[in-house]
């Protein structure tokens, strides 16, 4: 029985997806540097560690040119966010409307913590969640487990009673490799077979998760 929902932020609860592939695009241009769209996807769920090595490896640039290129991409994306950070469709509607049904709630995101708080306060989503957990908390980001069995955690659950809710193919994996019951909802990458089969439900916007949640529940009972 799913007792816990652990969300996503980025592209599940705040629109922010595409604007940091614009700041990605934009900060490769400024330095001369291929930053391609292909890569960027690749990005999508992962710790601001794990995608500076990824510039290392790919791009074949220094640790200190991969530093710069994160951080003239940090920048960029902030003044977006100053004019177009929009949460997701029935993002606060679903977080409202799961915690009057009396789910635990979690939050389990690769940001860092000051960058989730600058992203949930102008929405007012903290209130909703009775844990936070970053990507700077934990050693292995996604598509390793580790951010959701630790959310699990801090809520007291174990892992098959959590549903995760996520819009990235690592997150997942993640969610899948921690024993938990995993709702997709698409942002910028259109799944795969193999990510479909992953997920309890594939669904078309987060107005429908309470319902898909009830159902599992039904299913599971």
């Amino acid at each position: 029985m799913i007792k816990a929902v652990l969300f996503d932020l980025d592209g599940t609860l705040v629109d922010t997806e595409l604007l940091s592939a614009r700041a990605w695009l934009a900060s490769g241009e400024r330095l001369g540097l291929d930053v391609s769209e292909e890569l960027i996807k690749s990005f999508v769920g992962r710790t601001a560690d794990a995608v500076t090595s990824m510039l290392i490896e790919h791009l074949g640039i220094t640790e200190a040119t991969a530093q710069e290129l994160f951080s003239l991409h940090r920048s960029i994306k902030d003044e977006l966010m100053e004019n177009e950070l929009a949460a997701k469709p029935f993002a606060v509607k679903a977080l409202s409307v799961l915690k009057d049904h009396g789910f635990a709630l979690g939050l389990a995101t690769s940001s860092y913590r000051p960058v989730a708080e600058r992203e949930l306060e102008p929405f007012d989503m903290q209130a909703y969640f009775d844990s936070i957990t970053c990507g700077d908390e934990i050693e292995h980001g996604k598509p390793a487990p580790d951010i959701y069995l630790l959310a699990a955690e801090r809520l007291g659950m174990r892992p098959e009673e959590c549903a995760v809710v996520e819009d990235s193919p690592n997150g997942v994996r993640a969610g899948a490799a921690a024993g938990m019951s995993v709702f997709l909802v698409p942002d910028t990458i259109e799944p795969t077979p193999e990510i479909r089969s992953m997920c309890v439900d594939v669904l078309g916007s987060l107005d429908e998760l309470a319902g898909a949640i009830r159902l599992r529940n039904e299913e599971i009972a």
